[in-house]
């Protein structure tokens, strides 16, 4: 569509007629007939150019009056041309007089404030806002003659009285100055904010661009603890080891190779507390840390002292350094109370004990041997405890535990007895001047390998007065002494449960005594008052090879009668108690008493 023409309002069309009357009075008139047509005097600021002569100095034939405005304001016209400031953000396409009008008068301020005051204005809209300590201070603080770069006379620009509102640099240095002498660069905002100029925000400083990084514990340290913010030159610190900004907290205490160590290879910068210092480092020292001794807490071997002037020689951490170590004892309570200090080793725990552990400990059987008591049979896999502990000896507390020490072993033993340390279950009947005749002790009849079961053969049986013969010495010794299956199964040390004696103080030495009479007291009549043996032997009870029927009868087996067997004559009844039995005694002899008569075989004939 083709353009349409645009409608003026009135005032537009009268300023418009009379610009076209001023440019043609200007062509047909003489100079001296310009001023007739002056709009008003200049601005303080342009007066000198109040002439009518002069007015071409602005007005331009042919152009904007801008071109005349950067022409003579070249600081203005830079910023323009190089988009800095507000000339060079918001007014760079715009006329010069859209925003600085004059002919107003000498009083008339050439300089609009859309905010209504320089005060309010919105300090953003150049590219450099106000912030910190710099949004509080007066604007003539800082528009100032002496910080405009370049000065005014330089660009070309009459000077302003007071101040001047553009022509200022966003370098710090070009209004502060630099008391690092540029040492650290030209960017005071690398490590300096606006707020406070003494702090230095560590978010906006990279350490690590330095030769020493900030790590661990260093990194919360304030930067004065190290930088002294009086210092002009900002003289760096030494920092090539610890001691050169930390007091040696150990006082020369800690030696490497015998010389004073830093700090460094025992502590680490995240905190002085644990040390670094490990077992493996450890092993380069006097003492090496092996077994337990390696998973010890350092504060066990080196402790802190309490404050005094004792600990002066230890620095300020109190903490002992080099403990003594030569004997166990110098750290260790000796356990046994002093016990083996009689010794050739003087009681040296490395003599029994190893490092890995207290227990079990190394004493051995093997070694035992070189004592009074030889450790054989049943002795030699028992615990130690089993003899020398104080729990198994029944010693007193605490004066027991208090000789013994805190093991409570007792190694000075008196007992080589067994009834010293075993329960006599025999009541000392088999003791020196017991009452039976084997009185060799216990090991007449036991011996160190095992308690049960004992060593008395059926040989040694006839020393007790009843020898074991025949059938009798396959009977197991609970077939006769029957208290020994009653016995709980309870072991023989002294603070074991009593066990229920062993008299064995049977005097059993008739058959009867220990057997019952299977023939119910039928024999009882006759001489001998039926002695089980008179018909009897020891090999087994049936037949009864001693009996001897012509013998020890009235009744002789002869003839046919040999040949009969025993219970076809002595059958079996029953007692008055119900109980069958073979009849011996009161057998009839006569013959009709077993026989019947002829005539009864033969229908009654003769």
């Amino acid at each position: 569509m083709p353009e349409q023409p645009m409608l003026m309002p009135a005032t537009c069309m009268f300023v418009v007629a009379l610009a076209l009357t001023m440019a043609l009075a200007l062509v047909l008139c003489p100079a001296s007939a310009l001023a007739q047509v002056s709009p008003g005097p200049l601005a303080r600021a342009h007066e000198k150019l109040d002439q009518p002569a002069s007015c071409f100095q602005c007005h331009a034939r042919a152009g904007g009056m801008t071109q005349r405005c950067v022409a003579c304001h070249t600081g203005i016209g830079s910023q323009r041309r190089d988009g800095r400031g507000l000339h060079g953000r918001e007014a760079r396409a715009k006329d010069c007089a859209g925003c600085h009008p004059d002919h107003a008068g000498r009083d008339f301020a050439l300089v609009r404030w859309d905010e209504g005051a320089p005060e309010r204005f919105d300090h953003r809209r150049t590219g450099y806002a106000l912030t910190g300590k710099h949004a509080a201070l007066p604007c003539a603080d800082c528009h100032q003659a002496k910080f405009q770069h370049p000065s005014p006379v330089a660009a070309g620009v009459t000077p302003e009285p007071a101040h001047r509102w553009s022509g200022l640099a966003t370098a710090c240095t070009s209004c502060h100055t630099d008391p690092h002498k540029a040492r650290f660069g030209a960017e005071c905002t690398k490590c300096h904010g606006t707020q406070d100029w003494k702090r230095i925000e560590k978010q906006r400083f990279d350490h690590d661009l330095t030769r020493y990084p900030l790590r661990g514990k260093h990194a919360a340290v304030r930067c004065e603890s190290c930088h002294d913010p009086a210092s002009p030159t900002g003289k760096q610190p030494a920092f090539a080891a610890c001691g050169d900004c930390h007091k040696d907290a150990h006082a020369g205490q800690a030696l490497i190779a015998g010389k004073p160590a830093d700090c460094a290879p025992c502590h680490a910068v995240e905190g002085f507390k644990p040390a670094t210092f490990t077992v493996e480092m450890h092993q380069r020292e006097t003492y090496r840390l092996e077994g337990k001794h390696a998973a010890v807490a350092c504060a066990s071997c080196h402790p802190q002292r309490p404050v005094g002037a004792a600990i002066s020689a230890l620095g300020t951490a109190r903490v002992v350094m080099r403990p003594p170590h030569e004997r166990c004892t110098t750290c260790h309570t000796d356990a046994h109370g002093g016990q083996l200090a009689a010794r050739a080793d003087r009681g040296a725990c490395e003599a029994c004990h190893r490092l890995t552990g207290w227990k079990p400990s190394t004493f051995a059987v093997a070694d035992h041997a070189t004592l009074k008591l030889r450790l054989e049979g049943a002795h030699a896999p028992l615990e130690c405890a089993a003899c020398h502990g104080l729990d198994r000896r029944g010693l007193p507390a605490p004066a027991a535990a208090a000789a013994l020490g805190a093991a409570k072993f007792a190694f000075k033993l008196t007992e080589s007895e067994c009834v010293q340390c075993h329960h006599d279950p025999h009541l000392s009947r088999y003791s020196a001047g017991g009452a039976s005749p084997q009185t060799a002790g216990c090991l007449s009849c036991h011996d160190v390998a095992r308690w049960r079961p004992a060593t008395v053969t059926v040989a040694a049986h006839r020393g007790y007065g009843f020898a074991l013969e025949q059938s009798h010495g396959a009977v197991p010794c609970t077939g006769c002494h029957a208290e020994m299956d009653k016995r709980p199964k309870v072991g023989s040390l002294r603070l074991a449960a009593h066990p229920a004696p062993l008299p064995f103080e049977q005097r059993r030495h008739e058959c009867v005594a220990c057997h019952a009479d299977v023939h119910g007291g039928q024999f009882a009549t006759r001489r001998d008052r039926g002695r089980c043996e008179a018909c009897h032997g020891l090999d087994a009870w049936r037949a009864a090879a001693r009996f001897v029927h012509d013998r020890d009868t009235p009744f002789k087996l002869e003839g046919a009668h040999a040949k009969v067997a025993c219970a076809a004559c002595h059958r079996i009844q029953k007692d008055s108690a119900g109980r069958a039995r073979n009849v011996y005694h009161g057998v009839p002899v006569r013959c009709e008493s077993c026989h019947a008569p002829v005539d009864r075989l033969n229908g009654g004939a003769r």
